[in-house]
């Protein structure tokens, strides 16, 4: 098969040639780097770029597998690629360590109050007297329960804390103390002391989260987003942050990407922000790669048998 990267795989893309000779691999550093004559050639690219629109997929004829190297495939014509027959997996599950850490980052900047003592420092300051939160007997929910909150639920254990799951059904998984359906959060709410959305964009999450759900967390609750900013309108969350119906939020990802720099959030001063970096790290392209390469082996005729396909029509 004629297999196309448009991200930089590096040394990488000469190990898929040594060890898959029987394909055709070829690079091109960037989704405007692509020719006509691969897009209507190339039976599989490995990509993650948005620009994979539907005139590209149009134009290319040959196309049977979409290697999306990120998790979220909110932003492909999934209808389309449906309607066309062509296979899509997902880099799902190479974030979860990475991210993981992220949340607890997130939690111990808070808890720890790093950023008043890091004022402190450049005020030449030094107080002792400032109490501490700990995560020892604090209950943690994670807004789903796939491998990131899974991986992240036995950190949380380490750490002594209660860990409560939310799903679509309630189903029992294992790591998780309780789990709820998503319909029965505000039980889970109620009880918590840090929410964390991991949620990917679908129909069904865009907005899910009313100032009702912010309100049965509670004035003392942190707010950890590392999922979708859609999953509540932001002038829900604002309300919610600047009326201290929650005390702070952590934020990776917003409503509207990237964000506008006159965006309220910036003005606030129980929030913190990062611009949606939460996935990234040096061993990210390698672990994708990974799971390319045992699909590849599979062979797109058993592509019932790939490892994080996804299911078009539910979105992920």
């Amino acid at each position: 098969m004629k297999v196309i990267s448009t991200i930089d795989l590096k040394e990488l893309i000469d190990e898929l040639r040594e060890q898959y000779p029987e394909h055709q691999f070829i690079q091109r550093e960037g989704f405007d780097r692509l020719t006509d004559e691969d897009i209507q050639t190339m039976e599989v690219i490995i990509t993650y770029d948005s620009k994979l629109n539907e005139t590209i997929i149009n134009k290319a004829k040959n196309l049977k597998w979409i290697a999306w190297y990120a998790a979220g495939v909110n932003k492909l014509p999934l209808p389309l690629i449906n309607d066309k027959g062509i296979t899509l997996t997902n880099a799902r599950g190479v974030h979860k360590i990475q991210i993981s850490e992220y949340i607890f980052s997130y939690i111990m900047t808070d808890y720890k109050n790093v950023i008043p003592y890091y004022e402190l420092q450049q005020e030449k300051g030094y107080k002792t007297k400032i109490r501490h939160k700990e995560l020892f007997e604090q209950t943690i929910t994670f807004i789903g329960t796939g491998e990131i909150p899974q991986y992240a639920a036995h950190i949380a254990k380490a750490f002594g804390m209660k860990v409560i799951g939310l799903n679509t059904d309630g189903r029992g998984i294992a790591g998780f103390n309780e789990v709820y359906a998503i319909n029965d959060r505000e039980k889970a709410f109620a009880q918590s002391d840090i929410i964390v959305n991991v949620l990917p964009e679908t129909e069904k999450t865009i907005d899910l989260l009313a100032i009702e759900d912010f309100q049965a967390m509670g004035e003392d609750a942190l707010f950890i987003n590392v999922g979708r900013g859609t999953i509540t309108k932001e002038e829900v969350l604002i309300k919610a942050l600047q009326d201290k119906v929650i005390r702070k939020a952590c934020l990776d990802v917003y409503y509207n990407e990237p964000l506008e720099p006159t965006n309220p959030l910036y003005a606030l001063d129980n929030v913190i922000m990062t611009p949606h970096i939460t996935g990234n790290s040096v061993h990210y392209n390698r672990r994708a790669t990974e799971i390319f390469k045992k699909n590849l082996s599979v062979g797109i005729e058993n592509k019932a048998d790939f490892v994080n396909k996804v299911d078009v029509s539910k979105g992920y």
